[in-house]
C-alpha cells in the first residue's frame, strides 16, 4: 500500500521548475516541471525530492484488494477487525461545508495579492486522482458513519478566481483529508494525521499522464505560485488533532476556535514556499547499493524516487547526492502545505495532548523530523539543503518560521505574562552565520519567528527568547518600587568579523564570531 500511495503522490508532489520565482512585478503562469519527464529510456530511476502533503483520494478498507463502499460493505467486516493485523483504514478526502455537513470540512479558500485584502475563491467543482476517475467502481468515495466517527470520503476540490466577473485561468485544487484506522477497542476511526495542501493549476482539453486529475477528457496540469500570492485557507478541524504542524508555507498566521463539542475553526494565511531541489537519472542496471536501498526505503512511481523531507534518513539522502551534484539545486518548486505529526517532545511544556501547539515550516530540503529541542535555552531545529542555485553561482535562500502558543514559550523559560522578545541565529558546522531578516511578534496568544536570507547547507536554527524583568514590588504597601540605582551593566553584543575566502577565482565571505574558511578555501 505504501508504494502504491507514493506512486499517486508522485504524480503530483515532484513539481520543480527550472527558474527562480517570478516576481509580482512580472508575474506569468509558469508549468511546474514533473521529474519524471527526465526519463528517455526504460528501466531507468529518478532520484528527486519528495513533498510532506500527497494528493491521495478517498479510501476505505485494505488497500489493495478489501476496498469497501461504505461501512456496510462485507469487505469491511468490524468485527473481524484487528488492529495491526486486521486493520480497517480510511483515507478521508473531506468536502465543503454545506448545512447538513458542517464538520470536518472546507469553509473557504481565499486570495490576496500584494499584500491586499483577502478575497474568496469560489467553488466549482469535484475532480477525481489518481485511479478514482469515472470507471473505479469501489473505495474512492464513501458515506459518512457517525456511529464509527468516519467523515464522508469525498473528491478533490477546485476553487477559481473571479476578478470582473471573468475566471481566471490559474484555479487551486485543495486537498484536506485525514488517514485514519478502525479502533477495534473503542469501535470507531481514529485521526492518523492531517493534510492540508492547496496547488495552483489549469484546466486543459486533453488527457495528460503527469496531471493532477484527469476526466472527461480533461486533465489539470499543475502550475507554480506567483511570488505575489497569498492564501488562506479556513477548515474544520477535529479536536482530536493535537500537538505540533509541519509546513510548507512562510509568513504563517493561524487562528483556532472552538467550533463544536468535536471540532475547531482553524484558519492559516501565509505564502507558498519556494524549495530548491533536483532531478537526477539513473539506469537501473548502474544503481549503486546505496542508491537501491534509497529506491526501496523511500519507494518510487513513474520510476521517481523522492525522499521525503522530514524524514529521519533525509539528511543522508542529501549528503550522498551534494558532492555528485557539486551542491547545486538544479531546479525549484512551489509549495502551500500543512501536515499535523506524532512529534513528541521531553519537554513538558512542548509536548501537548489537548490543542494545537505550533507549526515548523521552512523551505529546506530536508529539515528535522521532530518538533525544536530546547538545549541550553535555545528552541533548535536542524535543516539541510544544497548551497547553490542552478548557475552554480546564486545561493539558495533559506526561510524558517515557527508559530508557538505564547504560554508553551512563557512555560520553557518560566515567564510572566510580560511582553517577550527572541532572537534567531543560524549556525553551520563552521561556526558561520548568515541571516538577512528576522521577526518575532505575539498576537493573539501566537509567538511568531521568522527567519530569512540564510544560505544552506547543514545548519542549526537557534531561537531563545528573553523578557525584561518585571519591576519589583514594595511588600508593605503592594506598590511597585522604582530604583535610582543604574541597573547592572550589559555585556556588549558579540561583534561579528568578516573573513574573504579564496579558491581559485571563487571568492567568499564568511562573517562570524569566529569565522572559517569552507573545506577547500584559503583565507585571504
Amino acid at each position: 500500500m505504501r508504494l502504491m500511495k507514493k506512486f499517486f503522490g508522485l504524480l503530483i508532489i515532484f513539481s520543480v521548475a527550472f527558474a527562480s520565482p517570478v516576481h509580482a512585478i512580472a508575474a506569468e503562469d509558469k508549468e511546474s516541471f514533473f521529474p519524471a519527464s527526465l526519463q528517455q529510456t526504460d528501466p531507468q530511476r529518478v532520484f528527486s525530492l519528495g513533498d510532506d502533503t500527497e494528493l491521495g483520494f478517498s479510501q476505505l478498507g485494505k488497500w489493495p484488494d478489501k476496498l469497501c463502499a461504505s461501512t456496510a460493505d462485507p469487505n469491511c467486516d468490524f468485527n473481524d477487525a484487528k488492529w495491526g493485523v486486521k486493520t480497517i483504514e480510511a483515507t478521508a478526502v473531506l468536502n465543503v461545508c454545506t448545512e447538513q455537513e458542517n464538520e470536518d470540512c472546507i469553509e473557504s479558500i481565499e486570495i490576496a495579492r500584494d499584500g491586499k485584502e483577502f478575497s474568496a475563491l469560489k467553488f466549482e467543482k469535484y475532480v477525481a486522482a489518481g485511479t478514482c476517475g469515472p470507471t473505479a467502481s469501489v473505495g474512492c468515495a464513501f458515506p459518512p458513519d457517525p456511529s464509527k466517527k468516519l467523515p464522508r470520503g469525498g473528491k478533490l476540490s477546485i476553487w477559481s478566481e473571479v476578478v470582473d466577473g471573468k475566471v481566471m485561468p490559474i484555479k487551486y485544487l485543495v486537498t484536506y483529508s485525514y488517514a485514519m484506522n478502525y479502533d477495534d477497542e473503542n469501535k470507531y476511526f481514529v485521526i492518523n494525521s492531517v493534510g492540508l495542501a492547496i496547488r495552483p493549476m489549469k484546466e486543459i482539453e486533453a488527457t495528460r499522464w503527469d496531471s493532477l486529475w484527469s476526466e472527461n477528457g480533461k486533465s489539470g496540469i499543475q502550475y507554480d505560485f506567483q511570488s505575489n500570492v497569498e492564501i488562506k485557507a479556513t477548515v474544520h478541524l477535529s479536536n482530536k488533532v493535537v500537538g505540533w504542524f509541519k509546513a510548507r508555507m512562510q509568513n504563517v498566521d493561524i487562528q483556532i476556535s472552538k467550533l463544536s463539542a468535536t471540532n475547531n475553526r482553524l484558519t492559516v494565511s501565509a505564502k507558498a514556499v519556494t524549495i530548491p531541489t533536483f532531478a537526477v537519472k539513473r539506469p537501473v542496471s548502474e544503481l549503486t547499493s546505496q542508491e537501491a536501498d534509497f529506491a526501496q526505503y523511500f519507494g518510487y512511481g513513474k520510476g521517481v524516487s523522492g525522499g521525503e523531507p522530514g524524514n529521519p534518513r533525509i539528511f543522508e539522502y542529501l549528503e550522498y547526492w551534494r558532492p555528485k551534484l557539486q551542491d547545486i539545486a538544479t531546479h525549484v518548486k512551489t509549495n502551500w502545505s500543512l501536515k499535523s505529526t506524532r512529534w513528541t517532545s521531553e519537554n513538558k511544556c512542548l509536548n501537548s495532548t489537548d490543542r494545537v501547539l505550533g507549526i515548523v515550516s521552512t523551505n529546506s530540503m530536508g529539515y528535522d523530523g521532530n518538533p525544536p529541542k530546547f538545549v541550553d535555552g535555545f528552541l533548535n531545529y536542524r535543516v539541510s539543503g544544497f548551497h547553490h542555485a542552478a548557475d552554480g553561482k546564486t545561493p539558495n535562500l533559506g526561510t524558517y518560521d515557527l508559530v508557538l502558543q505564547s504560554d508553551a514559550a512563557r512555560c520553557l523559560y518560566g515567564f510572566s505574562n510580560a511582553p517577550v522578545s527572541a532572537t534567531v541565529s543560524i549556525s553551520g558546522a563552521g561556526g558561520n552565520q548568515n541571516l538577512t531578516s528576522t521577526v518575532v511578534n505575539e498576537k493573539n496568544g501566537w509567538l511568531k519567528m521568522t527567519a530569512t536570507g540564510f544560505t544552506f547547507s547543514e545548519k542549526e536554527i537557534k531561537v531563545k527568547i528573553t523578557q525584561e524583568s518585571a519591576p519589583a514590588t514594595n511588600s508593605s504597601s503592594g506598590v511597585a518600587s522604582t530604583s535610582t540605582t543604574a541597573p547592572p551593566a550589559q555585556s556588549p553584543k558579540p561583534k561579528l568579523k568578516i573573513v574573504t575566502c579564496i579558491k581559485g577565482k571563487l571568492t567568499k565571505k564568511v562573517t562570524a564570531m569566529n569565522p572559517k574558511c569552507p573545506a577547500g578555501y584559503k583565507k585571504k
